[in-house]
């Protein structure tokens, strides 16, 4: 007598429910989602001043560089804001708060689904 073993393509999770794209996302993922679309918006609207007194798009490089020098002690890098943007991280409480500073918005922008006002 021979077992045979049949694969199934679908995952499942660990109510046995099929797993697939179709489900909601994770709290987590959520999460991510939100914050990424409201930081990727602020970035997107956010123009800087040069020394030339030109102005110009801020990127993830200048905004690293402003919050390493305007909040030292929350590390962050433009890798990490990359993959904040990207939704493949969620942001640190300190790193939030830092980010409401830099954009003058309340923390909470952050964190809820409703648009600014």
């Amino acid at each position: 007598m021979s077992l045979g073993v049949v694969a199934d393509s679908q995952s499942r999770d660990g109510d046995g429910r099929s797993v697939g794209e179709d489900d909601e996302p994770s709290p987590r993922q959520a999460a991510a989602a939100i914050f990424s679309r409201k930081l990727s918006a602020l970035i997107s609207e956010s123009m800087v001043s040069t020394e030339d007194g030109a102005t110009r798009s801020l990127t993830l490089y200048s905004l690293a560089q402003h919050l390493e020098l305007a909040y030292p002690d929350v590390p962050v890098s433009q890798s990490g804001l990359y993959r904040l943007i990207h939704g493949d991280a969620i942001p640190r409480l300190d790193l939030i708060i830092a980010l409401a500073r830099v954009f003058d918005v309340p923390p909470e922008y952050f964190v809820t689904g409703e648009r600014r006002g």
